[in-house]
């Protein structure tokens, strides 16, 4: 069985849990390093903790990238900040739209829990569970016993109250096309590198290009790119080279660190100035010719 730790902090309580149930596997998701580095340190205590492997993401991106349909088991999220300004509510994580992918990812059986001291998240999450194909009950608790850093935090300040919610999917959330298999670096017989000004898009994905850094002699060059979709952001360089017949093909720079969605599939095509693509239609163009992923 497989669970999944949302924000595992220090790495205190995913250790404890995997400690306890070494027949189980287990993922944490953190976007602190620092606190990616205390839970290694933690994992790695004896006894050594060999059932756990931690994903440097945030959790909208790491569930759609990296984890199957009907895989999960549990999944946990204790003390998430709550952004409890109203201009920050794009920022919190219980979206319709996050809790649709969580059910996707979640088995008919699984449970998933929600702890925070904060009242006005919990209410807000309950709203958009009703919008969602995921089914969430809200309980007070004064005793939770998980003993993490910020439950003992809290109760060290005087909070008597905390927020539990659980809950599990009341149908199979279907999200459309989800692989990338497809995705292809691009040939363009467009570009001219004294002359060239791609057009990046304001709506979701947002894509913004950069300068473009080309070097003559050797015919290539390197274009600043940065994707936004789902609160992931990708920064990374188009790397496009001249081919003998005078095209240019571009692909992500070798040494970027790129994930192979929608947005940056998207980002492929404007750069090469061709009118963006639905996620339909995406792949190879028999009327082009296209280099495989793999190959590029």
């Amino acid at each position: 069985p497989l669970e999944l730790e949302i924000g595992f902090g220090n790495g205190e309580y995913l250790a404890r849990r995997a400690e306890l149930h070494p027949e189980r596997d287990f993922v944490g998701l953190e976007i602190a390093w620092n606190s990616h580095k205390r839970a290694l340190r933690r994992l790695a205590e004896p006894p050594k903790k060999t059932n756990v492997r931690l994903l440097h993401l945030p959790a909208f991106p790491a569930l759609k990238l990296f984890f199957e349909p009907n895989s999960l088991s549990n999944v946990k999220c204790l003390f998430p900040v709550p952004w409890p300004n109203e201009r920050h509510a794009q920022k919190r994580l219980f979206s319709a739209k996050f809790l649709d992918l969580l059910a996707n990812r979640l088995k008919s059986d699984a449970t998933f829990t929600i702890v925070t001291d904060h009242e006005g998240l919990a209410l807000w999450a309950m709203d958009r569970a009703r919008e969602s194909t995921m089914d969430l009950k809200l309980f007070e608790s004064d005793d939770l016993k998980l003993d993490t850093k910020y439950e003992r935090k809290w109760l060290s300040t005087g909070q008597k109250i905390f927020y539990h919610l659980t809950g599990r999917k009341i149908a199979h959330a279907e999200l459309g096309r989800e692989d990338f298999d497809q995705m292809r670096s691009t040939i363009s017989y467009l570009i001219n590198p004294s002359d060239y000004h791609p057009q990046g898009r304001g709506e979701e994905p947002t894509i913004v290009f950069g300068d473009l850094i080309y070097d003559y002699q050797k015919k290539q060059g390197l274009l600043s790119t940065k994707v936004v979709e789902d609160q992931f952001v990708q920064k990374f360089f188009i790397k496009i080279s001249q081919q003998p017949d005078g095209s240019h093909k571009l692909a992500p720079a070798f040494t970027s660190q790129v994930y192979p969605t929608y947005g940056v599939a998207l980002a492929l095509e404007l750069a090469a100035l061709r009118e963006p693509k639905t996620l339909g239609q995406i792949g190879p163009d028999p009327a082009k010719r296209e280099i495989p992923w793999d190959e590029a």
